[in-house]
């Protein structure tokens, strides 16, 4: 846990900026379908999540993972700026930072809760990281046809219990929880980040 306010403060501002910077030119840096690696909301959910779970309290963990997210977009479209001379579409911005807003808060929390004494909720956070990232997958493979980096996805999100869990029972919960995740918050998702797509497209 980190102790000081202020080594939070600086500790969000560069990892957001950083997150939106490494985005940015890995879209550019990855071969082929790899790129879709810096164009996925998995590893921006990551960076909430291992934020949230170095702070002190709830608070600051929800805190923490939407500052990031929103640092990241302003780190992300600066670099576009500075690269190619132009800023972002309103819908790009819209629909990321709906996705900062929403996620950013859930898995800094998600992160505090990993970090906690309570199994339940140790358990509960490490589902939720696996299903997003399997969730992205899911839809690399099925939707967007990047079948490679979606099975990375995939495989990720099930190691994510095994890697980070405490115990035999935080694993064995977090592979329970991630169930109803993925069957309900899935396909919630999906079709959240549907309607999204079509209504930021015309912005």
């Amino acid at each position: 846990m980190i102790r000081t306010p202020a080594t939070r403060v600086a500790l969000i501002v560069v990892a957001g900026l950083a997150t939106g910077i490494l985005t940015q030119i890995g879209q550019g840096a990855l071969p082929g379908d790899w790129s879709q690696l810096a164009n996925a909301i998995t590893p921006w959910l990551l960076v909430a999540f291992l934020l949230g779970s170095v702070m002190p309290d709830s608070r600051w963990a929800a805190g923490a993972g939407v500052a990031a997210l929103l640092l990241a977009l302003i780190g992300y479209y600066g670099m576009v700026q500075l690269r190619y001379g132009y800023g972002g579409g309103t819908g790009s911005l819209i629909f990321w930072g709906l996705g900062a807003v929403v996620g950013g808060p859930i898995y800094g929390i998600g992160g505090h809760w990993w970090r906690g004494p309570i199994h339940r909720r140790r358990a509960i956070a490490l589902g939720l990281l696996a299903a997003v990232a399997i969730a992205e997958g899911a839809y690399n493979v099925l939707v967007v046809d990047h079948v490679t980096v979606g099975v990375a996805f995939i495989v990720f999100g099930l190691l994510v219990p095994l890697a980070l869990g405490r115990s035999r029972n935080d694993r064995l919960g977090a592979y329970v929880a991630m169930v109803p995740v993925l069957l309900v918050g899935g396909t919630l998702g999906y079709l959240a980040f549907t309607w999204l797509s079509t209504f930021t497209s015309g912005v």
